[in-house]
């Protein structure tokens, strides 16, 4: 059998993320407001502030910082209006990551605002795009965005016969806050965003909240992998939709959790804990 052509050359893959953190808007919701002031005060109660600022310290911020291919942007999306002494303290956290780059969105439709963030950022002579979103209690493999590339190397003559595709890494942690303390879960899923990436044409007007991700495979074709542990979903009261126990798991010893979750995610798992306790207390 002959050896497979190699991928094209001189192939440019932009890395592009999306984090929504306290965003009034309209839709996109699923605990439904009267209004934009009512969606404005839940977001920003300081008590879920607060604990949503430790998810995404001890969480997602450590998993963007140790990312091995730091060729990627991250845009974390504010509401126009969000409230001191809050944005001071995103803006010390995210500062010191070159790759986070702080929007503001009016309190128009979400999804359109959430467009036009990820829009301003496309680099047009990029010949794909891959997108993906973060919720700010998510995390990725520090190799995240280096696996994109080189699946994307792998895949760069059917992107260019498609125009669209989507890579599933399936092999996942979900990182559960309990009134005792944090539980380590593992996961096969299909679709989840933190796991999913959208590879689009910069001009493509395509967005990653277009798609619905449980319904992606209706849309374009998937690539599904499980062989590495990917991404980190957190489970706790403040979440807009209730993560339930997954059936589908592989096997991981507790005692192996902590060394795990420092090496692929950066994740310091005790010093966590410590902080969560804290705020019970």
């Amino acid at each position: 059998m002959p050896a497979p052509s190699p991928a094209p050359s001189g192939l440019r893959l932009q890395v592009l993320g999306l984090c929504r953190f306290s965003v009034p808007s309209l839709g996109a919701f699923q605990v439904e407001h009267d209004s934009i002031e009512a969606r404005r005060a839940m977001l920003y109660d300081p008590e879920r502030l607060a604990r949503r600022f430790l998810w995404f310290e001890h969480v997602l911020l450590p998993s963007i910082r140790g990312q091995v291919d730091k060729d990627f942007k991250l845009i974390v999306l504010l509401g126009e209006d969000f409230p001191e002494p809050w944005l001071s303290r995103m803006q010390a956290l995210t500062g010191p990551v070159p790759q986070i780059v702080l929007e503001f969105a009016p309190p128009e439709n979400h999804r359109q605002v959430c467009g036009l963030a990820m829009a301003s950022h496309m680099e047009p002579e990029a010949t794909a795009v891959a997108q993906f979103r973060l919720d700010d209690d998510d995390a990725v493999g520090v190799n995240f965005t280096r696996r994109l590339r080189r699946d994307f190397q792998a895949q760069a003559r059917f992107f260019a016969r498609a125009g669209m595709l989507a890579f599933d890494y399936g092999r996942g942690i979900v990182l559960r806050g309990t009134e005792t303390g944090l539980r380590v879960e593992p996961c096969l899923t299909r679709y989840w965003t933190p796991g999913l990436a959208i590879l689009t044409r910069p001009d493509s007007g395509k967005y990653i909240l277009d798609f619905q991700h449980h319904l992606i495979w209706k849309q374009m074709a998937t690539l599904t992998q499980v062989d590495q542990i990917m991404f980190v979903r957190g489970a706790h009261g403040s979440n807009d939709s209730a993560i339930p126990a997954q059936p589908h798991s592989f096997p991981l010893k507790p005692e192996a959790a902590p060394t795990m979750l420092r090496e692929r995610f950066g994740i310091d798992l005790a010093a966590f804990e410590a902080a969560l306790s804290g705020m019970r207390s």
